[in-house]
């Protein structure tokens, strides 16, 4: 078990939880939360979607750990459904990013093909008429808090490989041509989120020569045993697998805190996330829901 402190300071609430500040800098009960080593075992046993349905008065919280894919028959889009028809929430946070307002789906097929959970959610909060938030934190706040830890050649060879190749590999981004894919995010998820990087770093050649340097092997566009040296699954010296499990721990507990906050407005809170994140954060929730509100 991990224990997580929520620091209740100005800038971390108006970057991460959109309330109003003029609060005290006070330290908070720790949150306990698993440790991602730990989740990893758990998900050979606990598929999803794992449904966590908390109740505490008139307050109610339920949290759908979600697998990352866009085939609409997966049986989590009706799980999604049946509970967001059962709960009628006042307010939704999905993983990933604000999506616009502006942006709308026509069916929830469509939804679910085209930006698989969080789609899917866009399309039953707008049937619904209620907002959906990112219960995320931004990727320029990530890298604020990440890029002081870690070497930056290291952190961005992880970010590329979870966030681009391993998904890429298990079909997450449809059928684009990989080249193009990575130019287009190299410059959407990193420049603009203000990873500093040279022109040279940009490159597709920079991200192979920093696979090699530190795999050994030459990079090849397929799955591989190498994938294992990015899974924050794995212990031991994984350098890798380590800065995984550091920025997983500091987005849950902006989710948390996110959380935590909306319930101090709204009585129903729906949330989709990853299905590692729902595992690890699960004691946390209980806590949350618990909590004596004023």
């Amino acid at each position: 078990m991990h224990r997580i402190f929520l620091f209740v300071l100005p800038i971390l609430i108006v970057l991460a939880c959109h309330a109003p500040v003029k609060v005290k800098p006070v330290q908070q009960a720790p949150l306990t939360t698993i440790d991602y080593i730990t989740v990893g075992k758990m998900m050979d046993s606990i598929q999803p979607p794992h449904v966590i349905d908390l109740r505490n008065g008139n307050k109610r919280l339920v949290f759908i750990g979600c697998d990352h894919n866009r085939d609409s028959t997966h049986p989590q889009f009706k799980t999604i459904e049946h509970y967001f028809n059962d709960l009628q929430p006042e307010l939704a946070f999905n993983e990933g990013g604000q999506i616009p307002d502006s942006v709308h789906f026509n069916t929830a097929g469509i939804a679910a093909m085209k930006d698989g959970e969080t789609g899917y959610l866009k399309y039953m909060c707008d049937k619904a008429g209620i907002h959906m938030m990112n219960g995320d934190l931004s990727d320029s706040l990530e890298f604020t808090l990440t890029l002081p830890r870690y070497a930056h050649d290291q952190l961005l060879l992880y970010y590329l490989m979870e966030r681009l190749v391993i998904p890429y590999l298990y079909g997450a981004y449809g059928k684009v041509p990989f080249e193009e894919l990575y130019n287009k995010a190299i410059q959407k998820w990193f420049v603009k989120s203000g990873f500093p990087l040279t022109e040279d770093q940009q490159s597709i050649n920079y991200f192979k020569q920093l696979y090699k340097q530190y795999t050994g092997h030459s990079f090849e566009l397929k799955i591989n045993q190498d994938i294992e040296l990015f899974d924050y699954i794995n212990g031991g010296d994984c350098r890798f697998c380590a800065i995984g499990r550091t920025s997983k721990m500091v987005r849950d507990s902006m989710l948390l805190c996110k959380i935590d906050e909306s319930l101090n407005t709204y009585n129903r809170v729906f949330v989709t996330f990853g299905h590692g994140h729902a595992l690890a954060v699960e004691p946390a929730l209980k806590q949350i829901i618990n909590k004596h509100r004023e």
